[in-house]
């Protein structure tokens, strides 16, 4: 008798661990989008406005110019993406990518127009580099959990996740930086929200 309770006890903490990852991993992010009250300004110095936005599938990635390691093997990533989705006639009409810096002191518009030379990406291609107050930021970025933090160096420790937004502005998948970003896995994420 003794056993079949321990067989339940043990059951039931199974199926609470499993809803606690599924809750961790896709109910919590539910409905998260992009606040809609926030401006930024382009490398072009353009508005950039959230609330403006054309329906349209975004990528999103929280990054700063003079990362070491995760942000930019994570653009060169998507560099390789975006040609993919242009062969494919995707990129700018219907996928756009939108990168902001967490850095914006350091992040110029002339920091980030450098940076974006080094990948050889363009203004206005459909791949939209964003910087605005350091307030703005925090709150682009709370929403999705990011976290970020100057400790004091040149180097800014932040969450390595990038944001897959649906037409609808709505988050529906996320993705590692670095290493972990896997080009054939985001490819097909992203084709499968295109209407």
């Amino acid at each position: 008798m003794k056993k079949k309770y321990y067989a339940l006890f043990a059951a039931i903490i199974a199926i609470g661990i499993g809803l606690g990852i599924m809750y961790i991993e896709f109910w919590r992010d539910a409905g998260i989008e992009l606040p809609e009250d926030v401006t930024m300004e382009t490398v072009s110095g353009e508005s950039y406005s959230f609330q403006d936005m054309e329906p349209k599938v975004r990528l999103v990635e929280f990054f700063y110019a003079k990362c070491p390691d995760v942000c930019p093997l994570t653009t060169q990533r998507m560099m390789h993406l975006k040609k993919q989705f242009e062969k494919d006639g995707l990129f700018k009409d219907n996928i756009e990518f939108v990168s902001i810096t967490i850095d914006p002191e350091n992040d110029t518009r002339e920091a980030l127009t450098g940076y974006m030379e080094r990948y050889g990406i363009k203004p206005n291609d459909g791949w939209t580099f964003l910087r605005g107050s350091l307030e703005d930021t925090e709150k682009v970025a709370e929403p999705f959990r990011l976290l970020f933090n100057d400790v004091g160096t040149d180097f800014i420790t932040h969450t390595s996740y990038s944001y897959l937004l649906n037409e609808d502005n709505q988050l529906v998948d996320k993705f590692p930086m670095g290493e972990d970003f896997d080009k054939e896995e985001v490819y097909s994420s992203i084709t499968s929200k295109i209407d």
